[in-house]
């Protein structure tokens, strides 16, 4: 297997800087207001789609997918054009995310849904899922396989399926209080863990000699990693945060489960908890003063030490994934100083 860059940061400086163009470029040329609404998610343009400078998410999905490459082949750039797909419907996930949870914010400007309204917000997000499919098709006309344009596709399509079905689990659970912890992590690995999969596998598939049970290894690599941020973003949303910011206050005072109410309701017994704890989530919205509250019943039954310990057991979940992908150790040790960055586990310390 190809080695990797040398240093112990596995994707060059610039690698990032050479996607986020490929996404402004592969965008050039279309002037309609929806595209404006996708620039404008995409922090790459102001309300009239002018360029600006604005803050944008990190790229971690298109990241994790150049760092394959580099990793398999020694040149990250092959990579940059299936990158753009798996940014693209990561945009449209969040962009219909926040009309469900009702964000007003993200990254400190206004959401599309509450510059534009829910209606114009759903015909952007969908239009970016179908963009992120294009940026697929359009790699046929620039040479790439028509074989492995296929499979990303099939790939991609798969993920964001079961990124749907883990949207419908979150919702559901909403309102009940018999959600397990063997529940709420089933549903993160299909919310959050299925793109990150996709786009590890994605980066396998550029190598035509990497076998199924390689790619199945890769795939598992990135849900880990997915559910990994996941539940680093519980841990921070209630006992961590000494401010919350509007998407994490929105989906606790929406009901949504986390891994700590998750275990709160699965292992205590306690009548006169599991009653406080129903007496919350029986309002239409639990009320912010009652937060603390949650956190402190949540702390008291172990909530806090088990969120860590489910952490650091998906890491290891990672690291055992790609060690079954016959990754040689020194690559090994870099995809997963990529996959702490990605799950930003330097938040924990």
């Amino acid at each position: 297997m190809n080695s990797a860059h040398e240093s112990g940061v596995l994707l060059p400086a610039e690698a990032e800087d050479r996607l986020e163009e490929a996404i402004r470029a592969f965008f050039a040329g279309r002037d309609l207001e929806i595209y404006q609404m996708m620039a404008w998610q995409l922090g790459h343009g102001d309300e009239r789609g002018v360029a600006e400078l604005a803050p944008t998410e990190r790229r971690l999905h298109g990241s994790l997918l150049l760092a394959l490459a580099q990793a398999l082949h020694g040149d990250y750039s092959i990579g940059l054009k299936y990158a753009i797909s798996v940014e693209l419907m990561h945009n449209f996930g969040l962009i219909h995310g926040d009309v469900q949870d009702g964000n007003t914010e993200r990254l400190g400007r206004a959401s599309v849904w509450w510059k534009w309204g829910p209606s114009q917000a759903i015909n952007t997000g969908d239009g970016m899922h179908a963009m992120a499919r294009l940026s697929l098709f359009q790699l046929c006309d620039e040479g790439e396989p028509l074989e492995r344009v296929s499979t990303a596709l099939e790939i991609v399509d798969d993920a964001i399926l079961n990124r749907c079905e883990g949207e419908y689990l979150d919702v559901s659970f909403q309102e009940g209080l018999s959600v397990t912890v063997g529940d709420y992590l089933g549903m993160v690995e299909k919310r959050v863990g299925s793109l990150y999969g996709a786009s590890a596998e994605m980066g396998a598939i550029l190598d035509d000699d990497f076998g199924s049970e390689r790619r199945e290894a890769l795939r598992k690599f990135g849900e880990s990693i997915g559910v990994a941020k996941q539940l680093v973003a519980d841990y921070q949303a209630i006992f961590g945060a000494s401010e919350r910011d509007p998407v994490q206050q929105g989906r606790i005072i929406s009901k949504k489960k986390n891994l700590a109410t998750a275990f709160l309701f699965d292992t205590v017994k306690d009548p006169s908890i599991m009653r406080r704890a129903g007496e919350m989530y029986m309002q239409r919205v639990i009320d912010p003063s009652h937060i603390t509250d949650l956190v402190d019943m949540a702390a008291e039954a172990g909530g806090r030490e088990f969120n860590l310990e489910q952490i650091h057991k998906h890491l290891e979940k990672a690291e055992q994934a790609l060690a079954s992908a016959g990754f040689e150790d020194q690559n090994v040790a870099k995809l997963m100083e990529l996959a702490r960055d990605i799950g930003d586990i330097e938040q924990l310390d």
